[in-house]
């Protein structure tokens, strides 16, 4: 973990020595986070979290020791202007170099920003040429960007990376919707399928969670979907590469951990017209825990086992499917793309009602799930009664 802390500092000292103006690293601030909010009088926030490379070496070395007080590895600072641009040239007059951009790692947009829509965040950044395309975006609930960048990990000196940790994580169990800059410059341009933005929460000074989806239509935050509609909405659009479903059982509980999973949609068309969604999902599993009583030695058991996912699996589509239709009328599974592709004259009428058409439309889901391997105990690990 030591060695990954420095890595950032050392390979920016090579870098940065080869760059068109020869930046020298004393003389910038090392941006590892950004947050953009809007303030109550319409007014764009900036925050900004700076890495201090030799606070950060010395953190990691382990000096400073004797009692004697170690600077902080990281600073936040935040700045209010009338556009992203404005408030960063602005924020000289508060921090001490200038803001190196190009070694942002997380990018945390505000709820309230959001609402107003997020267009104008994305021109600036798109425009910048210190832009870093992988970073990751993220949507804070209930909480600003500034308090999120102010969390104080104990297991990471640098909470950026702390926060991206945790999206790489969460995102393995299909429980959030990674969301890159890059993959935002397109979709945002992407009239057949509504953006959508992993979500960010602060559990308490120290902790934060990435767990959710934020809901857009026509670039503006309109809801949220929670961890199980996340994960619905995942499996529906082929975006879950493994995760564990837990399922009931006669009198105890068992996880299935899918190793496998695809999803394939589609439109149904009648007289010229959509008429049906349909979802398609095909799943394999292992069972990665079991605390029932029953044994589990026979085709048939795992034939009802296999319903069971099947049917917990549909259940999350069916609340994500719900969400996106009754409540936000935004079609964030890119069923557009299925009518703009395979019926081009009639998209090119309704492309601009298609939200509303496909919030009106029946949907088919189906789900089939094929459970491989039951593990080599047969019987629950339960006492002899």
């Amino acid at each position: 973990m030591k060695i990954k802390k420095l890595a950032i500092v050392l390979m920016l000292s090579v870098l940065l020595t080869g760059c068109w103006d020869n930046v020298d690293l004393a003389d910038i601030n090392i941006v590892t986070a950004m947050g953009i909010d809007k303030a109550e009088d319409g007014k764009v926030i900036v925050t900004v979290q700076v890495v201090e490379p030799a606070a950060l070496q010395s953190t990691s070395s382990g000096q400073g020791g004797g009692g004697s007080a170690q600077p902080k590895p990281v600073f936040v600072e935040s700045y209010k202007g009338e556009t992203i641009s404005d408030a960063l040239i602005s924020m000289k007059s508060i921090v001490d170099k200038r803001l190196f951009l190009s070694t942002n790692q997380v990018l945390i947009l505000g709820e309230r920003f959001c609402k107003d829509g997020i267009n104008e965040a994305l021109d600036f950044l798109h425009r910048d040429y210190q832009s870093e395309y992988l970073t990751d975006v993220l949507v804070a609930k209930d909480v600003t960007p500034e308090q999120i960048l102010k969390v104080q990990p104990d297991m990471e000196a640098i909470p950026a990376m702390y926060i991206k940790g945790t999206i790489e994580n969460t995102a393995i169990r299909a429980k959030v919707k990674r969301t890159m800059l890059i993959n935002l410059f397109k979709d945002i341009k992407n009239k057949c399928r509504q953006v959508t933005i992993g979500q960010i929460t602060k559990v308490n000074e120290k902790t934060v969670k990435t767990e959710g989806t934020a809901v857009f239509r026509d670039g503006k935050l309109v809801g949220w979907l929670d961890q199980y509609q996340t994960r619905g909405y995942l499996f529906a659009t082929d975006k879950v590469k493994s995760t564990i479903v837990n399922i009931p059982v006669t009198n105890g509980k068992m996880s299935i951990e899918v190793s496998n999973s695809s999803g394939k949609l589609d439109v149904e068309f009648k007289n010229g017209e959509p008429a049906k969604l349909s979802i398609q999902v095909s799943l394999e599993g292992n069972i990665a825990e079991y605390t029932g009583k029953e044994t589990l030695d026979t085709p048939g058991d795992i034939y009802k086992l296999e319903k069971i996912l099947s049917q917990e699996v549909k259940k999350e589509i069916v609340m994500a499917l719900n969400k996106a239709q009754k409540d936000y009328s935004s079609d964030i599974f890119g069923f557009g793309t299925v009518v703009h592709k395979y019926h081009p004259h009639y998209w090119e009428k309704v492309m601009d009602e298609w939200n509303d058409i496909f919030s009106r439309l029946p949907a088919d889901i189906k789900v089939e799930a094929k459970i491989r391997r039951a593990g080599l105990i047969k019987s629950p690990m339960m006492k002899d009664e």
